[in-house]
């Protein structure tokens, strides 16, 4: 088995369950002594076998942090989706072990995400063959797919459908205006991008400025970069927290951005002034679909 040969999955698997160590001993060992240094690096596997075999070892001694059946994880993707939205909480999934995810489209051909570098995500399963009984559901947010996708029959058909058997129903940034718009929030506490948050009071939701906001079986995060605090909240409701953890570290996100203005509490009054004014058409439009859909859907809003 070569490197090449050696998938990412695969590679997850070797790091994300503790193996991390003997990796970086291995690769710290070989640079070594190509530099004539002297670093011990102990017992650690000299090659891809002695690898997956302390690979499975470690597998056994840390099998608390991955016992659980196995996982089923359905991402909606579709034509202007923001691609953070998406990438995000997918990054975090696919370090879990003993799971299937799919990304799910009506069709197979790739499609295109918000953003003149658009960078295509080719689904891998339709609609009509997506597995029943999700255990995560999820719709990312992303503009101005988003408008389309709200309004699109087969879409709201295939949430609605999918929201009576799955485990948790979620979203990221303005995904939570899709599954408003299925009446998927109705009666729940969610959250959204912060400019916009307030309008999913049209779907029956009550809005919550927050980062992640989980209400019962409903998980929705904010805006963007939120996703990978949802993904690793989502981590810790299906496995463990303790496993969640071990997923960041493996990600080493550790955030330290350059300036405090990541929230509208804390950025500066012109900076929130400039976004918010830049945000006002979008908002109206939210606005504008929201209260359509509403009047021609009441019966998704009952109760």
């Amino acid at each position: 088995m070569t490197m090449n040969s050696m998938n990412r999955r695969y590679f997850s698997k070797v790091v994300v369950v503790l193996g991390i160590s003997t990796l970086l001993c291995g690769t710290r060992g070989a640079a070594s002594k190509e530099s004539g240094g002297t670093t011990d690096t102990g017992n650690a596997p000299e090659n891809l076998e002695e690898m997956e075999s302390q690979h499975m070892e470690v597998m056994q001694k840390y099998g608390s942090f991955m016992s659980g059946p196995k996982l089923t994880i359905g991402m909606v993707v579709y034509p202007g989706m923001f691609l953070l939205d998406l990438i995000g909480p997918l990054t975090v999934f696919e370090a879990l072990m003993n799971r299937e995810i799919h990304l799910i489209w009506k069709n197979l051909d790739p499609v295109k995400s918000e953003g003149a570098a658009s960078i295509p995500i080719t689904p891998t399963t339709t609609f009509i063959d997506c597995p029943k009984n999700l255990d995560l559901l999820f719709v990312p947010g992303g503009v101005p797919g988003m408008f389309s996708v709200m309004e699109d029959p087969e879409v709201i058909a295939f949430l609605t459908e999918q929201g009576k058997s799955a485990k948790y129903i979620s979203s990221v940034c303005t995904g939570s205006f899709i599954l408003g718009a299925a009446g998927l929030l109705n009666g729940y506490r969610a959250t959204s991008y912060w400019s916009m948050v307030d309008t999913l009071r049209e779907f029956g939701a009550t809005p919550v400025r927050s980062r992640v906001v989980i209400d019962r079986n409903r998980i929705t995060a904010g805006g963007v970069t939120a996703g990978i605090d949802f993904g690793l909240k989502i981590v810790a409701q299906l496995r463990n927290p303790e496993y969640a953890q071990a997923i960041q570290l493996y990600l080493e996100y550790d955030p330290a951005p350059p300036y405090n203005s990541g929230s509208p509490n804390k950025a500066p009054k012109r900076v929130k002034e400039f976004i918010s004014d830049m945000s006002l058409g979008l908002n109206k439009m939210t606005v504008t679909t929201a209260k359509k859909i509403r009047k021609l859907y009441p019966q998704r809003f009952k109760g």
